[in-house]
């Protein structure tokens, strides 16, 4: 049997700055160092069970070349942590809008940036069950 393709789609960004700015301001968020995931339960224009942003603040990496890295690094790491997160994800349930914020001053590691992220959906998801 093959396995899934793990795939980052369009229709699974979270875009638009109402809606960003609103899972900022009511979204229920934790950390696990050095990222910051903050999520909220909302209704979202897509048939996907989450949307996700990825933000590498300026303040955290000066350079463009880092934080292009790192957001593509924090993508892929979503990428493959995804299709454990969405069968934990009910059908029918609310959609979820989360948002990272990574919050170190150097580039990471893939593996443990993979790591640190799959902990953080797994986290958000327990804490939201309760």
């Amino acid at each position: 049997m093959s396995s899934p393709r793990l795939t980052f789609r369009k229709h699974e960004h979270l875009c638009g700055q109402l809606r960003i700015q609103e899972v900022f301001r009511r979204g229920r968020g934790l950390s696990e160092a050095p990222f910051r995931l903050i999520g909220l339960r909302m209704a979202l224009p897509t048939n996907a069970p989450a949307q996700v942003a990825f933000s590498v603040p300026r303040k955290h990496l000066r350079r463009a070349v880092d934080r292009n890295r790192m957001k593509r690094v924090m993508r892929e790491a979503y990428r493959h942590a995804k299709p454990s997160v969405y069968d934990r994800l009910k059908e029918g349930a609310p959609q979820v809008a989360w948002l990272f914020v990574y919050q170190a001053r150097q580039v990471l590691e893939q593996e443990e940036v993979s790591r640190k992220i799959s902990r953080a959906l797994h986290r958000w998801l327990d804490e939201d069950a309760r």
